[in-house]
């Protein structure tokens, strides 16, 4: 079975949250896309680095998930990636406006890569505890 497999199968919290992952990440090409917009000028840098943590992240994933299985430790790329993003996008608050479309989106992904940090530390720690197994 995939990875994709595994987490089609699982829990219907957890395949929609993935799929709400996908889809506020994906949405930073927007701002690719219509950064010569004057009104979506700035946030260009930080959709950037939010697309460029996402091949790197998901390569390793699913390498360690051929690797080790579909078990806790699958949040490990999500701690080495996500960790130094949420840092970098925190400090680029100041520079969005909270009423800002990139605004509201930037407070949005980082909201989101918090949550699933919260999730993905536990289940990393929880690993190396000796709990692996996923439900």
């Amino acid at each position: 079975m995939t990875l994709n497999e595994h987490i089609a199968n699982g829990p219907a919290w957890v395949y929609a949250w993935v799929m709400w992952m996908g889809v506020i990440n994906m949405a930073a090409i927007l701002f690719l896309v219509r950064w010569k917009d004057k009104k979506l000028r700035f946030g260009y840098i930080e959709a950037a680095a939010i697309l460029a943590v996402l091949v790197p992240m998901a390569l390793f994933m699913e390498w360690l998930f051929a690797k080790v299985g579909y078990v806790r430790l699958l949040g490990l790329p999500h701690v080495l990636f996500w960790t130094p993003l949420a840092i970098y996008l925190w400090t680029r608050l100041k520079h969005h406006p909270q009423k800002s479309i990139f605004g509201i989106y930037l407070r949005v992904i980082l909201a989101t890569i918090v949550i699933s940090l919260l999730i993905d530390y536990t289940d990393v720690v929880r690993h190396l505890m000796g709990d692996g197994a996923l439900s």
